[in-house]
């Protein structure tokens, strides 16, 4: 099996990486999969979307942590749809991007994996937070630092940064990888393992464990509509996301069987980059008002993040109790 195959998002379609000198000699033209017009269809309304998430994050909106993490994942899925979309452009119209096309391809695909795998971290490391915050809001109040978000998320950056250079050069750039096809296997089941077994159970527990604190303690305030975005922006991802990671692994054994599904897993990973925003609009809005608020009221509803003092009575004394919504 080509390893180009496994890592190009739009592998079978503009061409084969190994073999870039065969690029320019295309065959006769084809008919487009149904699936690549609805990617085409898809991708800029989320990119748009996206686009002015992060124009109101960044400067019609005040900043807490957990806006912080929302404008670095827009900026990731943005760099995602980004890929996804001039790639399979060029595939639908038979079109050499430029004279490198080669090094154009590599350079899209490296920032859809970039883009992946950072939605992925932040997507964990929101839901983490969120969850020691309920479990321990004294502590988390005492200890968390101004600028943690920021820190954490120049990590991520990092991070992610760090194993999609490994899978570019183990997998992507040719000369590597005629030279190492054990090292791209090597990669493709590291990444494969970061994810499954570190990052996804992470991000599972935390959310399982949140949902469940939130709705055992009565006195616990659901004014804020916080948890239920994070609930649902994690179990899209897992449901739309995940299984491009899963199915990359699949690929590199099991090409032949499972290459009719590739263009799905990337059709996926497109509906879950473009449904964030849509998800943070609907949880903000009211039923009564929606689409009758500015969408800086919507945004700032579902973002809500303070710490609300409540009272409650016990044995005619009176106690504060704070709970982080």
């Amino acid at each position: 099996m080509d390893v180009s195959n496994v890592t190009l998002p739009v592998a079978e379609g503009p061409a084969n990486a190994s073999a870039p000198s065969n690029i320019s000699a295309r065959g006769p033209r084809h008919d487009i999969p149904v699936v690549y017009w609805v990617i085409m269809s898809i991708a800029p309304l989320g990119f748009v979307e996206n686009g002015v998430l992060l124009w109101f994050l960044c400067f019609r909106m005040k900043n807490h942590p957990f806006t912080v993490y929302i404008t670095h994942l827009s900026i990731a899925d943005i760099s995602l749809l980004f890929g996804i979309f001039i790639l399979t452009v060029d595939y639908a119209s038979y079109f050499e991007l430029s004279s490198g096309y080669y090094y154009t391809t590599v350079t899209l695909s490296v920032t859809f994996l970039f883009g992946y795998n950072t939605g992925l971290y932040l997507l964990t490391a929101i839901s983490v937070e969120r969850c020691l915050s309920v479990l321990y809001p004294i502590w988390y109040r005492c200890h968390r630092s101004k600028h943690q978000s920021a820190f954490v998320c120049a990590l991520l950056w990092a991070l992610s940064c760090l194993v999609t250079t490994m899978e570019y050069v183990m997998c992507i750039d040719s000369e590597a990888r005629s030279h190492s096809q054990r090292g791209c296997r090597a990669v493709i089941i590291f990444t494969a393992l970061l994810s499954f077994l570190v990052f996804t159970p992470l991000m599972v527990v935390s959310s399982t464990v949140l949902v469940l604190k939130i709705r055992k303690n009565s006195w616990a305030s659901h004014s804020s509509k916080l948890y239920l975005v994070i609930a649902v922006t994690i179990i899209i991802f897992l449901i739309f996301a995940m299984p491009m990671r899963l199915l990359y692994l699949l690929y590199y054994e099991y090409w032949p069987t499972f290459r009719n599904l590739h263009s799905i897993s990337l059709l996926f990973s497109t509906i879950n980059s473009s449904a964030n925003p849509v998800i943070y609009f609907f949880v903000g809005s009211s039923r009564k008002k929606r689409f009758k608020e500015s969408l800086k009221v919507v945004l700032t509803r579902a973002f809500k993040d303070e710490m609300q003092p409540r009272r409650q009575e016990n044995n005619g004394h009176t106690t504060a109790i704070e709970t982080v919504v």
